[in-house]
């Protein structure tokens, strides 16, 4: 190594927060670099006891970090682990430690030599993070409970709107009709709360099968080719035949089922929704294209939010939406390690675009 590599070395365990350190298993001492020196906040010495080596473990950690060491020697392996640590000046920090042993002819220990990096930043982010995940989690399990006790009470409700509807004379139809929508739409939302808190619980699996994706788009088609027909939209379809991936039927038909409402919804009409399939070697594509009001660019990046404000808009016939539907298609597609890109300009209509794998990989 040159001159001006060796150097460096201070520069680059300064820059990556690593303190370098040799230490002698005969004499019971070791040496560290000057950034481990810095790193840790200690007085400058010669050489420091394997005692104040040992001191700069957290005392909730040094249990189980010494019975680790103990095995390393014993089984004869690096030590490679994290833990906490405490500085000069009672700072709490976190390294990865990484050492390698040196041992004698007879088998003896006869050196350490090792790096310790403080890697409190990403720790730090990765406590937050499990932190958000777990308070997400609870907030997904109370939401799912108060949904299905909410559903008792509205179908009671819905209920009573068929009971006055036989008991009422005809000026209060319109009156029901509200109602027994009002009591439909509320349920919808239920219902896509439950699912949203199904798809975000961990441990939620899916059962993909290997199968063609033309026959649940045509599914798809023919639970909404009725209410297309009395808008006047038309449904037109570019299938590449046998094209198949690995997905799970009810989902993917969920998620058809949104895009190809959403295509209809924000329709006018005598325009057409245009539904492609493609594969290639590794994937299957579904292309959902309609010629409506599109989205705006500002908005563009909110569209898989829930409950977004910015897209949550009647359809060009006052249809109602949930400000769910795109959310839940997103997660649909993760859950497939599948991509999902929405172009879209203002009243020029929307395109999405859908890759699903053929195998299974990442399951």
């Amino acid at each position: 190594m040159q001159k001006g590599s060796i150097e460096l070395l201070p520069v680059i365990e300064e820059i990556a927060k690593i303190g370098c350190y040799e230490t002698d298993m005969e004499t019971g001492t070791w040496i560290g670099s000057e950034n481990f020196i810095e790193l840790f906040g200690l007085e400058k010495k010669p050489r420091y006891s394997v005692e104040e080596f040992q001191a700069l473990v957290h005392p909730d950690d040094f249990q189980w970090v010494m019975e680790y060491f103990s095995d390393c020697l014993k089984k004869k392996i690096d030590f490679n682990c994290q833990y906490r640590c405490i500085k000069s000046n009672g700072e709490i920090i976190y390294v990865n430690s990484r050492s390698k042993i040196y041992y004698k002819p007879d088998g003896s220990p006869e050196r350490v030599i090792g790096v310790k990096q403080d890697i409190t930043a990403s720790k730090q982010n990765e406590i937050r993070l499990h932190q958000l995940n777990e308070n997400n989690k609870r907030k997904n399990e109370v939401l799912s409970m108060v949904a299905h006790d909410l559903n008792a009470p509205l179908n009671r409700l819905s209920g009573l709107a068929k009971i006055f509807q036989d008991v009422l004379d005809t000026s209060y139809s319109e009156l029901i009709d509200l109602h027994e929508q009002m009591c439909v739409s509320a349920k919808t939302i239920i219902a896509e709360l439950i699912e949203i808190a199904e798809l975000e619980d961990e441990s939620y699996t899916l059962k993909k099968e290997r199968q063609d994706i033309n026959k649940v788009i045509l599914q798809s088609i023919n639970i909404f080719k009725a209410i297309a027909e009395e808008k006047k939209v038309g449904i037109v379809t570019d299938f590449t035949p046998q094209c198949e991936a690995m997905f799970c039927a009810s989902k993917i038909a969920r998620v058809i089922n949104n895009l190809l409402s959403n295509a209809i919804k924000f329709s006018p009409e005598n325009k057409s929704v245009h539904i492609t399939t493609r594969k290639n070697e590794k994937s299957a594509f579904i292309i959902i294209r309609d010629q409506g009001i599109g989205i705006s660019r500002e908005h563009l990046p909110f569209v898989f939010e829930k409950f977004s404000k910015k897209l949550r808009r009647p359809g060009t016939k006052g249809e109602q939406s949930t400000g769910l539907g795109l959310s839940i298609v997103k997660q649909i597609i993760d859950l497939h390690n599948g991509e999902i890109q929405v172009t879209s300009q203002e009243n020029d209509g929307t395109t999405i675009a859908i890759q699903l794998p053929f195998s299974g990989d990442g399951e």
